[in-house]
């Protein structure tokens, strides 16, 4: 006979760990969900305000904030499951035991990023072509003038959330992934930033991403000039990449000093 208080017991174990601060299991409870309520709402708010005679050339510049996106969001997260499958594995130990430096680990883990994200890209454009009615020359030679800012932030996110998985170990994996998503919202990849609320619209002024993506809206739907856009992104994403390897390598070396193993605990 099935029990009800042993089905109550494995419920409530689990409220338990919720309560407890399990930070994994209150963001895959809470952070996911407001997310979509916040990129589809403001995205939707952004089509009502304006008519269809207003959005000239949507579709391309959707599907290229969409596969710009990609860049920095997948790109980080790439990085970011790296490292964690070395720690979910128990193999990091042992990876950094053998002759490897830091900065030789830290540029073959943006190599591997690179590698991913060509092979990401084409198969997106591949499938773009076959699906809609846009000029691959054109989207191509669009993508690759906005991709370089692009990179380099998506280096500084992913290094970002790497400092919080050496330094919190396993338990940390889940926010490291989630850092690129949480400034999603405030990138205007899907939609200009001034749909965002007064407060959403000065995070935006601090993310190199929102000039891009502004800069690539403007240029494919209005034909306007992006270079000051990709300067800006350039000013802000340069700066932070650099300041996020190093305190990387300063996390890292503190956590090899603290131990390695206790990562995997």
């Amino acid at each position: 006979m099935i029990s009800l208080a042993s089905i109550w017991a494995v419920a409530l174990r689990h409220i338990r760990i919720l309560l407890q601060g399990e930070l994994n299991l209150a963001l895959f409870l809470l952070y996911w969900p407001v997310l979509d309520i916040l990129i589809w709402g403001f995205l939707g708010s952004w089509i009502q305000q304006a008519q269809a005679a207003q959005l000239p050339n949507y579709t391309t510049a959707a599907l290229l904030g969409i596969l710009l996106w990609q860049v920095v969001g997948r790109g980080s997260n790439i990085m970011v499951t790296s490292f964690s499958e070395e720690i979910w594995s128990n193999s990091v130990v042992t990876l950094f035991s053998l002759p490897l430096r830091t900065i030789e680990w830290m540029v073959g883990i943006v190599l591997f990023y690179i590698i991913m994200q060509i092979i990401t890209t084409i198969t997106c454009m591949l499938v773009m072509l076959m699906l809609y009615e846009v000029s691959l020359s054109y989207v191509l030679s669009t993508f690759l003038t906005f991709l370089p800012p692009l990179i380099f932030s998506s280096i500084w996110i992913g290094f970002t959330s790497l400092q919080i998985i050496v330094t919190l170990g396993r338990r940390g994996a889940e926010l490291g992934q989630v850092i690129a998503w949480f400034l999603l919202p405030f990138t205007g990849a899907y939609y200009p930033i001034e749909v965002l609320p007064h407060w959403g619209q000065v995070i935006s002024k601090f993310l190199p991403m929102s000039y891009v993506f502004q800069g690539m809206r403007g240029y494919v739907m209005y034909q306007q000039d992006p270079t000051p856009y990709l300067i800006k992104g350039y000013l802000l994403s340069i700066p932070y990449a650099i300041c996020a390897l190093l305190l990387f390598v300063y996390c890292f070396n503190r956590s090899k000093r603290q131990g390695l193993a206790r990562l995997a605990d």
